[in-house]
């Protein structure tokens, strides 16, 4: 196969005129010049130019081989633009992924973002699953946890609270635990034990005492329609529950925290539309605080 980088040697010719032309547009020797163009010719097995001294005549071969180097050239520069528009400009489709919880108030930033940055695309992903960043999945994640595979970029960022809750109905006819020791003679949402390294899930595990009505299940959206219908008390994020109407805090104050983390591959990092998003999110993070933690005026920190 021939070396890419002599086709250059023929598009130099065709400009400079000469193999002298060539070695100026090159900034290299002329004997480079030829030696490069003898190595493209026993490559592609065929004779591009007819010399003759110090002027030479294209073959049918070598116009060929002529427009595809020019082919190439143009290419790459096309492919270098792209690049470069991508580092430097803020515009195109960033693809957030976050757990389906909080996707409902991610999506009140997208106004601001539209406004402040008329080319740039946010899409939001819910995704109980860990995507995978340097595969490209998504551009960003959010994530309750801080991860650990290599040559990701993370951010801490938010707190999320967890609070106790249950329907307005469920306390009308069984009534609200006095104290979280009185939680195991209700009927509890719990969560399977892949969601027990999440501190909202753990925590109801690790007060669920004596408990023998329970129903499990394997995300926080499922268990808010099992709460919301009366199907029980659970923990789920104050984000989500303070939201609805048919639920009520059987505690007034959150009982567990997560950080949330922003996380996107090193790769990423100097690409100028994934910098806006992030920024985006911090902002959004950073100016809905207690919607995300779930605290209110007079809540104890902790």
């Amino acid at each position: 196969m021939p070396d890419w980088d002599d086709f250059k040697i023929l598009v130099a010719l065709a400009r400079g005129g000469s193999v002298a032309g060539a070695a100026r547009i090159l900034a290299i020797d002329h004997s480079t010049v030829s030696r490069r163009l003898a190595a493209l010719e026993d490559a592609v097995g065929a004779r591009l130019v007819q010399r003759g001294g110090h002027d030479f005549a294209w073959t049918a071969e070598g116009r060929s081989a002529l427009a595809a180097a020019e082919a190439i050239e143009a290419s790459v520069a096309e492919a270098t633009r792209t690049i470069r528009a991508a580092k430097l400009e803020i515009a195109g489709t960033v693809r957030i992924s976050c757990p389906p919880g909080i996707v409902a108030a991610l999506t009140r930033m997208l106004p601001a973002v539209r406004e402040k940055h008329p080319l740039l695309a946010i899409e939001l992903s819910a995704d109980n699953r860990t995507v995978d960043l340097a595969r490209g999945e998504a551009d960003i994640a959010v994530r309750m946890f801080r991860p650990t595979e290599p040559g990701l970029v993370c951010r801490r960022t938010f707190e999320l609270g967890w609070g106790v809750y249950a329907s307005n109905a469920y306390v009308a006819e069984y009534g609200s635990p006095a104290s979280m020791d009185d939680l195991p003679s209700h009927r509890l949402v719990l969560y399977v034990e892949a969601m027990h390294r999440v501190a909202g899930p753990r925590w109801i595990e690790d007060h669920r005492g004596t408990a023998s009505r329970l129903t499990r299940v394997d995300n926080t959206e499922v268990a808010g329609h099992v709460i919301s219908s009366g199907g029980g008390i659970g923990i789920i994020p104050c984000i989500v529950a303070d939201a609805r109407p048919e639920m009520v805090r059987v505690f007034p104050a959150p009982v567990a925290f997560n950080t949330g983390w922003i996380v996107y591959h090193e790769a990423m990092r100097d690409t100028a539309r994934v910098r806006a998003a992030v920024d985006a999110l911090v902002e959004f993070y950073e100016s809905h605080v207690g919607m995300f933690s779930g605290r209110v005026e007079g809540d104890a920190d902790g």
